[in-house]
C-alpha cells in the first residue's frame, strides 16, 4: 500500500474571502451584551438550580407555577389560570392537560358556562403543591446568591417591570 504524497495547497487557499480589511473587524453589536442573550443565558442557570431542587418530581417551572397558583387559588378557569401564571391559552391548555394525565389536577366544565373549563387540584396534586410551596424559596435563595440583597431586590423589580411591557 502506497502512501499518497502531501500537496502543499495554494498559498491563498483557506483565505478568507472578505478583503482583509474587513476581517475580524470589530462590530458594535456585542451579543453577549444584548437583553435577549443575556436573559436566555440567565433562564439556563435558573432552570438547572430550578431542576437541582425539584429532583426527581418531573415538573417544568409552567408546571410548579400552575400547581403552586391551583394551591392558593383552589379553584380556576383555565383561562384566569393562564393570566395569573402569564402562559398564552395554548400554552396553559398544554400544560393542564400534561397535569391532568399525571393525576394532579381535575378538569371539568363550567356549569354555568359550558365553554369553560375549571382546573384544581387533586388530592395528589394538593401534597405535591404544598412540597413545592416548601421547595420555591431555596429555589429563589439559590439562584439569586450570587448578588447582593441590593441587587437581588434590583433585579427583581426590574425583570417585574419589564415583565409588565415596559
Amino acid at each position: 500500500m502506497s502512501i499518497p504524497p502531501v500537496i502543499d495547497p495554494p498559498s491563498d487557499a483557506g483565505a478568507d474571502p472578505r478583503p482583509e480589511e474587513e476581517a475580524g473587524a470589530t462590530l458594535d453589536y456585542r451579543l453577549d451584551r444584548q437583553i435577549g442573550f443575556l436573559l436566555r443565558r440567565a433562564h439556563q442557570y435558573a432552570t438547572e438550580v430550578f431542576q437541582s431542587k425539584i429532583g426527581t418530581r418531573n415538573l417544568t417551572p409552567q408546571q410548579f407555577s400552575v400547581l403552586v397558583t391551583l394551591l392558593e387559588q383552589r379553584e380556576l378557569a383555565q383561562t384566569r389560570l393562564g393570566t395569573l401564571v402569564a402562559m398564552d391559552p395554548a400554552t396553559v391548555l398544554g400544560v393542564v392537560q400534561r397535569l391532568a394525565q399525571r393525576g394532579l389536577v381535575a378538569v371539568r366544565t363550567d356549569p354555568a358556562d359550558g365553554r369553560r373549563r375549571l382546573v384544581q387540584l387533586t388530592h395528589d396534586g394538593h401534597e405535591l403543591a404544598a412540597e413545592l410551596v416548601d421547595i420555591g424559596p431555596a429555589i429563589s435563595r439559590d439562584t439569586l446568591a450570587g448578588l447582593s440583597e441590593k441587587e437581588q431586590r434590583d433585579l427583581l423589580r426590574l425583570l417585574d417591570r419589564l415583565g409588565q411591557k415596559g
